[in-house]
């Protein structure tokens, strides 16, 4: 399952992620694991979630991302919940060229049962389709 954060730059998605995965602890079973490009919101995630920078990792491709995650669920089938802020930035391509690595966290989410949040930095009117079916429509 795939679940989206919005809004524009600056409209407070990274706050939302880090109270959701924070959340998170006391009701998900299994690991949690907080992506982002940037180590400055290390100390806001609890020490329960596995916070990873792919910048330390030199992740820049969709290629190496997905690997990454392949990678993290290789070695940790426990991992249930995977918070990825700034998806788009972390491998370099706009939103509107994103939709192969959408199937493909698709494809991992159904293997593996693990879901994914992530912070997508636009308004909704321009957002794609392939993107607004993750949508919940009572955020």
């Amino acid at each position: 399952m795939i679940k989206i954060i919005y809004g524009a730059k600056g409209s407070g998605k990274t706050k939302k992620i880090i109270e959701m995965a924070n959340d998170s602890i006391a009701k998900e079973l299994g690991d949690i694991v907080f992506i982002a490009d940037t180590s400055r919101y290390i100390h806001e995630i609890k020490y329960q979630i596995r916070f990873t920078n792919t910048k330390e990792s030199n992740i820049k491709s969709e290629d190496g991302f997905i690997g990454f995650i392949q990678g993290m669920q290789e070695a940790n089938y426990d991992i249930r919940l995977f918070f990825i802020d700034g998806l788009a930035r972390m491998i370099g391509k706009s939103i509107a060229e994103m939709k192969s690595c959408f199937d493909r966290l698709i494809q991992i989410s159904n293997k593996t049962e693990a879901t994914f949040v992530l912070t997508i930095s636009e308004d909704y009117e321009k957002l794609p389709d392939f993107i607004k079916q993750f949508i919940d429509k009572k955020d």
